[in-house]
């Protein structure tokens, strides 16, 4: 969580070098700063941020709205859940400022949202998968200091709950972003026109 969570933002590149054209904006920089504000703002578990799709990112005048076809509480789908992505008022803690600029350096508009980036700075077909990310955050721990910490996919979902409860929210709001089983009875069925009330992401302060 932060301040460590923009540490590892703080360490992502920003520009690629070659030997035989001009340098250009680095993909994969842009698509780990979509990673980890996606992932610590979404409290999403790694396979369903891995699992997101172009389809899953709906508009929304405060920020996205991501919907999660199906989960490890919800493996059958016989529910949406929604999950809220909220703008942040600096532009380098948004995850829908670093989601936008992921999908235009990119080019990205369909398919798997967050994917692998070749050698020659271009988006893979294919998307990440858990080990995939689990590599992406530790070598970013290295590179900002905090490899001791031990850090992992899990993570982004346990900074956001921890960040939240520090930021006085109650268990009723952040159960309505993690949509955790012990909690789902209280916060009720999410729909799309109520998400955006009582969520603790919309709270946080950054």
């Amino acid at each position: 969580m932060p301040p460590q969570l923009f540490d590892l933002v703080a360490a992502t590149a920003t520009t690629r070098d070659f030997r035989t054209r001009p340098s250009e904006p680095d993909l994969a920089g842009a698509r780990d700063r979509a990673l980890l504000l996606i992932g610590f703002f979404s409290a999403l578990r790694c396979s369903e941020l891995c699992a997101l799709t172009v389809d899953n990112v709906l508009p929304h005048q405060r920020g996205r709205t991501l919907v999660i076809p199906s989960s490890k509480t919800n493996q059958r789908g016989e529910q949406t859940e929604l999950v809220v992505l909220p703008y942040a008022s600096h532009p380098d803690a948004c995850p829908v400022r670093a989601l936008d600029a992921w999908l235009q350096l990119s080019g990205i508009t369909e398919g798997p949202l967050l994917r692998r980036v070749s050698t020659g700075n271009r988006p893979a077909p294919t998307g990440l998968h858990r080990a995939s990310v689990n590599r992406r955050i530790t070598e970013l721990a290295a590179a900002a200091g905090h490899a001791e910490q031990g850090y992992s996919p899990h993570s982004l979902r346990a900074g956001f709950v921890t960040w939240a409860h520090l930021r006085g929210a109650s268990d009723r709001e952040i159960a309505a972003q993690t949509r955790h089983r012990s909690l789902a009875s209280v916060g009720g069925y999410v729909r799309v026109q109520t998400a955006w009330s009582s969520n603790a992401a919309t709270n946080m302060g950054l």
